[in-house]
């Protein structure tokens, strides 16, 4: 009737077709299960400065503007964290428009969280991480500018999506004049 290898193939079929149907399942039902993370950012500083950046490989004009934030962030991620989270990356940007350029974002500062001891983030009078500045070389006629915290789970299986947590207003000043020594 059957032999061994038809009986084995037939089970390993199913098998594999319930395996299939479970990780479909897994999937699409992961961004659904409910989280609360607790968050807020607090911007104490902007400094636009002019000139050069510290990078030797940086190649902008003397007269290019960059600035420097200073912020506190304290957010408890622990519950984002759940059978199918591999990690989480947050990561902060900024949001702004300016003449020439409708939409630019760029990251300033950004953390990868490999567990629930990492999910608990407080760090004061933190820096930016990446330098913000503008692709016009200067911040003159900037508008609508916003810092915001961005969290991403990356799952083990499924989509990875992004969850905007909070946007705080960003007044980016006129520059200092740099020492002529520097």
């Amino acid at each position: 009737m059957y032999n061994l290898f038809q009986r084995l193939g037939s089970i390993t079929s199913l098998a594999m077709s319930m395996f299939m149907a479970l990780l479909i399942l897994i999937s699409t039902t992961t961004p659904f299960i409910p989280s609360n993370p607790t968050h807020e950012v607090t911007l104490h500083d902007v400094k636009t400065t002019t000139g050069r950046m510290v990078d030797p490989a940086d190649r902008t004009s003397r007269s290019a503007e960059y600035a420097r934030l200073t912020f506190d962030l304290d957010a408890d991620l622990t519950s984002m964290f759940n059978w199918n989270t591999k990690l989480l990356f947050a990561y902060i940007t900024a949001d702004f428009e300016s003449p020439g350029f409708d939409t630019n974002r760029i990251v300033v500062w950004d953390r990868i969280i490999r567990n629930t001891r990492q999910a608990k983030l407080r760090l004061r009078k933190n820096h930016n991480k990446y330098f913000l500045r503008n692709y016009a070389k200067t911040f003159e006629n900037v508008r609508n500018a916003n810092l915001t915290l961005h969290i991403n789970p990356v799952p083990y299986l499924g989509i990875m999506y992004d969850k905007s947590m909070t946007t705080i207003p960003l007044d980016i000043p006129r520059p200092e004049k740099r020492a002529s020594g520097a």
